[in-house]
């Protein structure tokens, strides 16, 4: 009697644990992978109206996981994501070719030399007149301390 009910026990748990990582679950996952040719570092700043998920510098072949909280309209009523979160994403020579784009959950994008990918279909071409945000001229400080801070962390770690 006690073995069986332990295998209960366990089966139920379980089920939870498959339901919570999944159906349930209430993250959203994207991720940017950067693919720049000649060992081109690739600066990523992902953000939504309430949340800063701050600067992230991705290493050729690198990868960068965004991990947010998602936000549910009418609970288990309507069950749709509603997020407003987008990526900046700099390259080049002193990171001047500059996109900015929504992401949702579940996307894996890719940065090229010649634009950025979803699902390896070209969406975006650097410097694109196309933007959520021009927040470039208010950006570039923060790049600054970003490369200050690297070099830091580098030397002194």
């Amino acid at each position: 009697m006690n073995r069986q009910w332990l295998l209960r026990f366990v089966f139920v748990l379980s089920v939870i644990m498959m339901m919570s990582n999944t159906v349930l679950s209430d993250t959203g996952n994207v991720w940017i992978r950067n693919s720049l040719p000649n060992q081109k570092d690739l600066i990523v700043h992902c953000k939504s109206p309430k949340d800063d998920m701050g600067y992230h510098r991705v290493h050729p072949r690198g990868a960068y996981n965004l991990l947010y909280k998602l936000r549910y309209e009418e609970y288990f009523m309507r069950l749709y994501e509603n997020n407003d979160n987008w990526c900046h994403l700099w390259q080049g020579h002193d990171f001047k070719h500059h996109q900015v784009f929504n992401v949702h959950s579940g996307e894996q994008w890719e940065a090229r030399e010649d634009g950025i990918y979803r699902w390896s279909a070209l969406v975006y071409a650097w410097d694109a007149t196309r933007s959520k945000a021009s927040s470039l001229g208010s950006s570039c400080f923060s790049l600054g301390l970003l490369s200050v801070s690297s070099f830091f962390l580098f030397y002194f770690i």
